[in-house]
């Protein structure tokens, strides 16, 4: 039996990204779901599962999707700066949609912005930049096809560049994100990956989080890119300002803020995007120093959080915003959860990522799909807002953590793989 699901979930995750496969890379979910276009996060998500898939098969495929991925999002890197789209010099988009925008673009009493080419670029996304420059270098450790990055090179530069300037908007040394004042139009208000509205909230008051608002796990993605590609010393300034802000002390408790403010007020309710810590490392060192490490694996792991037959929720059950059917605020993400397994195999915590994930493998059976997100209400709950939306029923980085998954958690010693 175990045997035959590993076999069945390995199948399912190769035919779903196969699926998704584009000319330019990965959709963000099936051609007829919500978000069947490229989005430059979930590429580069889905591309960092893929490499490390393609670690342990050496199955060309992988790669070459990845180098698809890559190559298109450096095509679309922003080169000027366009307040109305979110654009700015280096910085990698966040949705791609030369058709099919009529409901953004068209639609809405806010309308997104339409380049004159009638093409809907979209930047509005903080996290997309820092993913690139994690994704050019694991694809150079993997492949060493220095070529190919050297190609790149003028826009891992440009990137860098990007970090270091328009992605600190404030001078306090955070990678940060804004809806810029002076627009018009519409576009994304929160641009880290959980970007609904629900998700920036303070837990002890009721006053709206003032931009920029500067995300943990932008912060982590940004460390590593920045001691990828050479720059040491403004990733140590980083680590160490990271450590001094958004770790703190709430009584006698190890508190975990999930962003900061414009105000300098930390966000303190607990997400699993705090989790994303673990998860980007650097020859074995994160952003957040080693003496946390115990101390935020068993907050994860805490029942508020972690559920043992699905995975870990977007936030905690004890947060007055908690709701276990809303988008961001208690819902489980497979690739959330996948990245925060990840994460404890890197720092030695195998049992417990091996706990995790499977649960995770629980539920990608249940649903049999590699779903967006879905719902634990006792018991495994498909997505559903009030106004109707469900989840997609494939979604790329949920593909990819599926395979990731099956890899990490041993399944591979029952998977019949053949190289396609």
């Amino acid at each position: 039996m175990v045997k035959e699901r590993g076999t069945k979930l390995w199948e399912l995750g190769v035919s779903s990204i196969r699926a998704l496969e584009t000319d330019e890379g990965i959709l963000a979910s099936g051609k007829e779901e919500l978000y069947g276009c490229v989005f430059g996060r979930d590429s580069l998500i889905t591309s960092l599962s893929l490499l490390k898939v393609y670690e342990k098969t050496h199955d060309e495929y992988f790669l070459s999707l990845v180098k698809k991925v890559l190559r298109t999002l450096a095509k679309l890197q922003g080169y000027e700066v366009v307040i109305e789209s979110g654009e700015e010099p280096g910085k990698i988009i966040h949705e791609y949609r030369p058709t099919g925008h009529e409901h953004l673009t068209q639609a809405l009493e806010e309308r997104w912005y339409l380049y004159p080419d009638n093409v809907m670029r979209n930047y509005d996304s903080v996290d997309s930049t820092p993913l690139f420059l994690m994704v050019c270098y694991e694809y150079l450790r993997v492949s060493q096809d220095q070529a190919f990055i050297d190609e790149l090179r003028p826009n891992i530069d440009a990137a860098l560049r990007w970090l270091t300037t328009y992605g600190d908007s404030n001078g306090d040394g955070f990678i940060d994100y804004r809806f810029h004042p002076d627009r018009k139009g519409g576009g994304l208000r929160t641009q880290s990956w959980m970007d609904s509205t629900e998700s920036v909230f303070n837990e002890d008051n009721d006053e709206r989080p003032q931009y920029p608002i500067a995300p943990i796990e932008v912060q982590a993605y940004a460390y590593v890119a920045l001691r990828a590609w050479g720059k040491e010393e403004r990733a140590q300034r980083l680590k160490e300002q990271f450590n001094e802000h958004f770790v703190y002390r709430k009584g006698r408790h190890l508190q975990f803020a999930y962003a900061i403010d414009g105000k300098g007020n930390k966000l303190g309710s607990m997400r699993s995007s705090v989790g994303h810590t673990l998860f980007a490392t650097f020859k074995g060192e994160s952003i957040l120093d080693a003496e946390f490490v115990p101390q935020l694996v068993k907050r994860l792991l805490a029942r508020d959080l972690f559920v043992p037959t699905a995975g870990i929720r977007t936030l905690s059950s004890r947060s007055k915003k908690y709701d276990p059917m809303s988008y961001h605020n208690g819902t489980i993400w497979p690739h959330d959860t996948q990245l925060i397994a990840e994460g404890l195999h890197n720092f030695g915590y195998h049992k417990e990522a091996q706990m995790v994930q499977t649960g995770l493998l629980d539920a990608y059976s249940h649903f049999d799909s590699p779903v967006e997100l879905f719902a634990y209400k006792r018991g495994l709950k498909e997505y559903e807002s009030a106004s109707g939306q469900k989840a997609c029923k494939t979604q790329a980085w949920s593909a990819a953590s599926l395979l990731a998954a099956l890899l990490d958690a041993a399944i591979d010693t029952v998977i019949n793989y053949e190289k396609n």
